[in-house]
Order: C-alpha cells, then sequence, then structure tokens
C-alpha cells in the first residue's frame, strides 16, 4: 500500500497537480488577456479621432494616391457597416431575449431568465444564432420536463417567424445593405473559418464588399455609357457631313 502511494499515487497527485496549476493559469492569463484588450479599446475609442487622421496622413503620403484614396474610403465603409451592424443587432437581440423571457414566465417553462438571457446572446450572431440558444436551452428544459421542452420550442419558433418577419426588418432597417442570401453565406464562411467570431465580423465585411463592388460596377456603366454615347456622337457627325 505504501509503494503503491509512492508511486502510481504520486504520480496521479502529480498529473492533478499539474492540471490544476495549468487551468488555474489559463484562467488568469484569459482575465489579464481581456483586461489588456478592454483597456486598449478604450484608449482606442477616446483617441479615434487623432487616430483617424495620422493613419489618413500616412496612408496618403506612403501609398499611391487612387490607392490611398480608395483604402480610405472602404475603411469609412466598413466602419459605418460595423457600426450600423452592431447597432441594430444588439437592439434586436435584446427584444427577443426579453420576449423570450417573458413568453417563457407566462407558459410557466423553467429557467426563464437564464434561457431568455442565452437566446439574446447568441440572437447577436445572423441568421442561426438564436436557433443555437433554442437549442440549448431546450436541452436544459428537458432534464426537468420533456412536455415543457416541446412547447419551447413551439414557442420559439413562433416567436423567431414573429421577430424574422416584423421586429427584425423594422430594426435592421436598411443598416446593413445585404441581401438575405449573402447575408447566409457570410454567416456560413465567417462560421467556418473562425466560429462565431467570423459569423459576426462577416456581415459588416461582407456588406463592405457588396457595397464597394456596386459602386464600382456603377462607376464601370456609367463610363461605358459616356463611351457609347461618344460614339453615337461621332457616328451622327460623320452621316452629316456625308450629307453635307
Amino acid at each position: 500500500m505504501q509503494n503503491w502511494l509512492k508511486t502510481e499515487g504520486g504520480t496521479i497527485l502529480n498529473v492533478a497537480l499539474d492540471t490544476v496549476i495549468g487551468t488555474i493559469g489559463s484562467v488568469v492569463g484569459g482575465i489579464f488577456d481581456f483586461f489588456v484588450a478592454f483597456v486598449f479599446s478604450i484608449y482606442i475609442l477616446f483617441n479615434k479621432e487623432t487616430l483617424k487622421k495620422q493613419c489618413c496622413r500616412l496612408i496618403r503620403a506612403w501609398l499611391p494616391k487612387r490607392f490611398g484614396e480608395w483604402f480610405i474610403h472602404a475603411s469609412s465603409v466598413l466602419s459605418c457597416n460595423l457600426s450600423s451592424f452592431i447597432t441594430g443587432q444588439t437592439i434586436e437581440a435584446v427584444i427577443l431575449g426579453s420576449l423570450c423571457t417573458i413568453g417563457m414566465l407566462i407558459l410557466r417553462i423553467p429557467y426563464a431568465p437564464m434561457i431568455g438571457a442565452l437566446v439574446g446572446v447568441t440572437a447577436l450572431i445572423p441568421v442561426v444564432g438564436a436557433f443555437i440558444g433554442a437549442g440549448v436551452g431546450a436541452f436544459m428544459i428537458l432534464t426537468v420536463s420533456p412536455i415543457k421542452a416541446v412547447i419551447f420550442l413551439i414557442f420559439i419558433i413562433i416567436l423567431q417567424q414573429i421577430e424574422g418577419n416584423l421586429i427584425y426588418p423594422k430594426v435592421m432597417g436598411n443598416r446593413v445593405n445585404l441581401p438575405a442570401i449573402w447575408i447566409l453565406l457570410a454567416v456560413t464562411v465567417g462560421g467556418s473559418v473562425a466560429g462565431p467570431v467570423g459569423m459576426l465580423a462577416a456581415v459588416p465585411l461582407a456588406s463592405t464588399i457588396y457595397i464597394l463592388v456596386r459602386e464600382a460596377t456603377e462607376k464601370r456603366e456609367q463610363k461605358l455609357a459616356q463611351k457609347e454615347n461618344k460614339v453615337q456622337i461621332n457616328d451622327e457627325k460623320s452621316i452629316e457631313s456625308d450629307a453635307k
């Protein structure tokens, strides 16, 4: 017994201590990284105008004029899309989470505040976020009452239809100038590349690309139309000269 404690027991104890120390180190490191990122974000927000002017000066000084102006314009479009998307998506998530909590309280479904908050947070992910929260919530309710879990799923499906057809269009409006099919594609690609963070970042990025391509296409069409008009004018002048 003593030999086992010295060998096997000591090994198990060492492994357990290493695991605990590693977990504590990871948690402390994560908290420290979050704190540094938070402070850095606040610093950027308070000095965003100065940083913007400095970046514009560097771009205009070191990049070719045409590309530099396009890059500044693209950054401005991305910033506007990101701000509008985050604002609209946050408002929509708060509304959806609140309605979910109220509905669950009326239906006497357990874990109403917790699941309502979960649905609201996951709703920040476009298109599929609320369904993820609903799936986790249904699993939690299933451990208490399978019947309540079925009622919750029926309720969340109805709420999703109301939210998608009435609330979401009015809240978002024209905040994100991107058709629904491209939003779904952006969320799918972003999620496969970078998980939930990719889902959040993909929509404003795709909207920016969509706007820039649309602007470039409109300019291209205007140039082609101008060329066609010039050709027609030249043809008319040549016809008039031949008639004379």
